[in-house]
């Protein structure tokens, strides 16, 4: 469920790496024998294992590699039962939309309306926190609230009441107002389902059974796993590769709490893309639509669809959610406009799900980097920074091969004393980041300073676009 982010945006200034890029020399999508390489490599000889999921006009499809680790010597595929974690955010807002739709709920309500009295909802200068809100994850709520029992992810969450919730919201302050900006928040999505199960008068569980996964067939989906089930899940590995436990939710289901296999889940994407008929296809296509464009780490964002902040190939556009559990780590993606989708699911937490299926629909050539870093597109000078202790300078670290730094003779080991006439002496990182910021095409005036060779000159750089891998 995204509890501890282990694939994060990190500042460009370090991963400006442009040169590793190549034309796109095949289809990841497509090449099936590289898929099927790519999980042998990495999961035919492990304890742990990974499934890989793809649909489109022709059908769907799955390869795998690896072991359960449930006590058989069984090997994934595509009837495996992993947790899902986050993804399960993407059941929960459609959930909510299914309700809308119903007439039991609506959009715009205050989520006050569905909670006991005695529980004071934070707003913000009058403007409360609506269901939207939180299905868009703009409610001004915190990723998780400071009032969890213990340290221990698993048991924090496990052992987190309503009660806790409750005591939570009823003391918190909103530092900016419902609909302002995204932030991502599995506080918000637990008190979405939870508001649900109020008033339906059930459970999260069947709510979702009910009016999602029985409509789209998708029997091996749920929270309360029958025995036979259970004996198709996968166990769990920390990133030390221990087997790691289980979540069992109490009012924080509508966060993370769902377990699903490749082959429901591709029902799920093909569902969403429309490329099976469904009644929930008007909901899937209003959750998909993009509310904020401008999060540093989810991209643009929908409801609550994100793109990550990835690279969008021409002729793309790419929606997603991953999610991550103490042992296990999930993907399920689609391209709108080439309407085809992938899905990824592992028993593991070395090789991510998310950044190899944004790789698969990029159409990106899978490698061992693809497990851990994300292909994005960013505007840059094709430098490395770091701020020098001693002399208070710029220090140029890496200058990428055929960027603009590169063509101007810009060398590692440099220093960079003004940008556009302004020292950068006293200066931190960031603002020195900013005076070197702008859109493509932006001109930068460096005056640099190279100590081996005793000189200084002032070139004059343009902004471009470049593809990075960054973790």
């Amino acid at each position: 469920m995204d509890i501890v982010r282990t694939t994060r945006f990190v500042c460009f200034i370090m991963l400006l790496m442009a040169a590793r890029f190549p034309a796109v020399a095949q289809d990841a999508f497509t090449d099936t024998d590289a898929i099927k390489g790519f999980l042998r490599d990495n999961f035919a000889s492990t304890n742990a294992g990974m499934v890989i999921g793809l649909v489109d006009e022709r059908g769907s499809r799955t390869f795998s590699a690896g072991k359960l680790d449930n006590g058989t010597t069984q090997e994934v595929d595509g009837d495996t039962v992993f947790e899902i974690g986050s993804i399960t955010k993407t059941f929960t807002s459609l959930l909510m939309l299914d309700m809308v739709q119903r007439g039991e709920m609506d959009l715009d309500d205050p989520v006050a309306k569905y909670l006991p009295r005695s529980v004071k909802v934070p707003a913000h200068v009058g403007k409360e926190i609506t269901l939207l809100n939180l299905a868009a994850q703009d409610s001004g709520l915190p990723f998780n609230a400071d009032n969890l029992s213990s340290k221990d992810w698993v048991k924090a969450f496990n052992a987190y009441t309503a009660g806790d919730m409750y005591a939570f919201l009823s003391g918190y302050t909103l530092a900016n107002g419902p609909g302002a900006k995204f932030q991502y928040s599995n506080l918000g999505m637990s008190l979405l389902g939870h508001v649900m199960e109020l008033k339906a008068s059930t459970s999260f569980a069947l709510l979702v059974v009910n009016r999602i996964c029985r409509p789209l067939q998708m029997d091996s989906t749920g929270i309360k796993l029958t025995l036979e089930q259970r004996a198709r899940m996968a166990t769990g590995h920390d990133e030390s590769g221990q087997r790691a436990a289980y979540y069992d939710f109490q009012v924080m289901a509508g966060a993370g709490a769902l377990c699903s296999t490749a082959n429901d889940l591709l029902k799920y994407v093909a569902a969403n893309l429309g490329l099976t008929k469904s009644p929930l296809w008007p909901l899937m296509e209003r959750s998909q639509v993009i509310r904020h464009t401008d999060s540093p780490d989810m991209g643009k964002t929908a409801m609550p669809w994100y793109d990550q902040a990835v690279y969008n190939p021409p002729g793309a556009e790419l929606l997603g959610h991953g999610g991550g559990t103490g042992g296990c780590s999930a993907f399920i993606g689609f391209d709108k406009r080439q309407r085809r989708g992938v899905v990824v699911l592992s028993n593991q937490k070395t090789l991510h799900a998310s950044p190899i299926g944004w790789a698969i629909l990029q159409r990106m050539p899978l490698t061992r980097a693809s497990g851990t870093e994300f292909v994005r597109e960013i505007v840059g000078l094709g430098t490395a920074l770091e701020s020098d202790q001693k002399n208070g300078l710029l220090r140029i670290t890496k200058v990428i091969p055929k960027s603009p730094a590169a063509q101007a003779g810009l060398l590692s080991g440099s220093f960079i004393q003004r940008i556009n006439g302004i020292p950068v002496e006293g200066k931190s990182l960031g603002e020195c980041l900013g005076l070197m910021g702008g859109p493509a095409g932006t001109k930068v005036r460096l005056e640099l300073v190279n100590p081996e060779r005793q000189e200084m000159n002032t070139v004059e750089l343009t902004r471009q676009k470049f593809l990075t891998l960054n973790q």
